[in-house]
């Protein structure tokens, strides 16, 4: 059975005709790809990451694993979609203390158009992430 997740700090929740996350009772969360180059860099990201025996356990603790994707029915309407599905981090937990960190200066991948940077720059103005 899938859920709308209790405790979620980041991305698109799901609404009326909203696509966003769910979760399942088997302690994974199944998180919506978005259909251009920022969901296969999201998947090369978790492929490298979980791959990389480099990277410390004291780090990786920190991240959810990969589970790898799926096609499932869009939480928005009719439809199927690519998933990632990752470790559920908060899964059993009573009242999970859990944060969104981004890791670096910049919101947007270095070959990303000049129109999504601005949205982005725009965005980040909003937030601490330029005083950063």
């Amino acid at each position: 059975m899938f859920n709308v997740p209790d405790h979620q700090v980041a991305g698109h929740q799901v609404g009326e005709g909203r696509l966003g996350p769910i979760t399942g009772d088997l302690g994974r969360f199944y998180k919506p790809l978005q259909g251009d180059e920022r969901g296969s860099n999201e998947v090369s990201f978790y492929t490298s990451f979980s791959s990389n025996t480099n990277v410390l356990e004291h780090i990786t603790r920190f991240f959810p694993k990969l589970d790898g994707t799926q096609l499932m029915e869009a939480s928005d309407g009719p439809g199927m979609k690519p998933n990632l599905i990752l470790q559920d981090l908060t899964f059993q937990q009573v009242n999970p203390s859990t944060m969104d960190i981004k890791i670096g200066s910049r919101t947007w991948a270095p070959q990303s158009p000049a129109d999504y940077i601005h949205k982005c720059l725009k965005k980040d103005r909003a937030t601490l992430s330029i005083s950063l």
